[in-house]
């Protein structure tokens, strides 16, 4: 619960993604259930009823019947008339006195996704909303469905592609893949059976109610061809990509439509999988047979992300998978938002998988942490090697989860890296254009040559301030923090030590 501190220091602030104000003067707010929507679909957060704005200062004017306020709040929650699920616990519901005045505070938890998409009244598509900054947006159709999808007990990887058989697949995938069973179970009665029956049993297709084997939209995604599954997915793609430490230029790439391989995930992963840890420092040790190990748990998790990103992508989303190598960095972003709480996620234990029959298919060649501990693992791997902690990023419209971890590198790759390329600053200045465009491709071209401006600007001196370059650049200091925001969100920029003071941290 709040306590009297808690509540003076959320005043002190203007309303976040996580907290929200309100009046309450006669009664519960119409607005309340927006928001309770928008913070049950997002990440949760906290509503105060008591509260005035007055041009973004905030002044507690109170409410006259607390006890009568929680209840109606209870009685709304409970009424599937006034919203579709309530996601509320008896604790996160109650009453504050602050300043001889009486506050009503609801602590709104991110909700299920057996729950999601949590709406106001009886239309989903009018009713969902989520939050974004310091307010509360209708969620568009494709966000929506894309809850819906999630809520659903069968994955959406399970359903049937019924105009199509194994042999739109591509055999040569399907080869490389029993071959890899094999040996990874030399022993095992699969080995043996046709082709048919072999997509049947690992989970990649099924028969129809005539008999015929076809693939399911796993095994598509799995073995397809990339024009056979943008025919099915008009927004499929994944793109791996390798860049030297200032952003001009790709020394690597990999992408599902260079028509040179496949295109389908599997081949995608084992195509990828040695470059995204190839430069991965390898402390000196040996094993017990005198011979150097070469590997990590650091590399053991970067697959583990990788596989990840293949595995909970939503490929009925607008966007595709992306990795991105950089110098000391990777990303890996991927459509569709986490099925459960950051913190969760973090936690282990729960294993959720957006397409059950894609985790399937990986698991059987031993790739993907069935446990739910992946990313439980790769915080601890991270924290032990003394790394900075990774981030889980979720955008939405389109819905993205990002991962960015740092690492360290060989020695050689580090000198080849920043010799590579002497960044200057036209250099710069186009990596941060075009990471904000990759981050947000419907931004306008004037607000990305801003950011862009306003980065190189800061970059001269780590210790800039906002009023500087308000000062400097002719800016308002609204645009300055909107800039700002595009360029943290886009992972180029990010600000260390305490609010008033600290400096600038530049990823590009």
């Amino acid at each position: 619960m709040l306590k009297k501190g808690d509540i003076k220091r959320l005043l002190a602030k203007s309303e976040t993604d996580a907290v929200e104000f309100k009046l309450a003067k006669g009664g519960v707010p119409a607005s309340f259930w927006e928001s309770y929507s928008a913070f049950a679909n997002t990440d949760g957060g906290v509503i105060i009823l008591g509260v005035k704005e007055d041009g973004g200062k905030h002044s507690v004017v109170g409410v006259t019947n607390a006890n009568k306020l929680v209840a109606d709040v209870w009685n709304a929650a409970n009424n599937p008339q006034r919203v579709s699920a309530n996601v509320l616990f008896n604790h996160q519901v109650y009453k504050v006195d602050y300043q001889g005045k009486a506050l009503v505070v609801v602590e709104v938890p991110r909700a299920e996704r057996t729950e999601r998409p949590v709406y106001v009244g009886r239309d989903v598509f009018r009713g969902t909303f989520r939050r974004n900054g310091e307010g509360d947006y209708h969620c568009s159709k494709e966000a929506v469905e894309a809850m819906i999808r999630d809520k659903c007990p069968e994955t959406a990887d399970t359903c049937l592609m019924e105009d199509m058989t194994i042999a739109d697949l591509n055999q040569e995938s399907i080869a490389r893949y029993r071959l890899m069973f094999g040996q990874s179970k030399p022993e095992h009665a699969w080995t043996r059976i046709p082709d048919d029956e072999f997509l049947v049993k690992i989970g990649a297709a099924r028969k129809d109610a005539k008999g015929v084997v076809r693939p399911m939209l796993a095994g598509l995604i799995c073995f397809g061809d990339f024009v056979t599954i943008s025919n099915v997915l008009p927004n499929y793609f994944l793109d791996y990509r390798e860049g030297v430490a200032d952003g001009s230029r790709w020394t690597d790439r990999v992408a599902a439509h260079d028509a040179t391989w496949s295109g389908n995930i599997i081949d995608f992963y084992f195509r990828i999988y040695d470059k995204v840890t190839s430069s991965v420092k390898v402390p000196f040790r040996l094993d017990e047979r005198g011979l150097r190990i070469n590997e990590t748990k650091v590399h053991k998790a970067l697959r583990e992300l990788l596989a990840n990103a293949l595995i909970h992508a939503d490929y009925h989303g607008r966007q595709g998978i992306v990795i991105e190598k950089r110098f000391r960095r990777l990303m890996f972003r991927n459509p569709g938002c986490l099925r459960m709480s950051k913190e969760a996620a973090i936690g282990g234990g729960r294993s959720d998988a957006r397409n059950s029959r894609i985790f399937n298919i990986f698991a059987l060649i031993n790739i993907g942490e069935r446990s739910g501990t992946g990313l439980s693992d790769i915080y601890s791997i991270w924290k032990e090697y003394g790394y900075e902690e990774p981030t889980i990023t979720e955008t939405y419209q389109p819905d993205q989860t990002t991962v960015t971890v740092q690492v360290e590198i060989e020695e050689d790759a580090t000198t080849t890296q920043e010799n590579a390329v002497k960044p200057s600053g036209d250099a710069v200045k186009n990596a941060v254009k075009n990471a904000v465009k990759e981050f947000d491709a419907g931004l306008r071209e004037n607000i990305i040559e801003k950011c862009a401006e306003l980065y190189c600007f800061l970059r001269v001196d780590p210790r800039r301030t906002i009023l500087t370059a308000v000062e400097s650049l002719g800016f308002s200091p609204r645009s300055v923090a909107q800039y700002l925001n595009v360029l943290k969100d886009a992972r180029v920029l990010e600000h260390v030590g305490p609010t008033n003071g600290g400096a600038w941290k530049f990823l590009i």
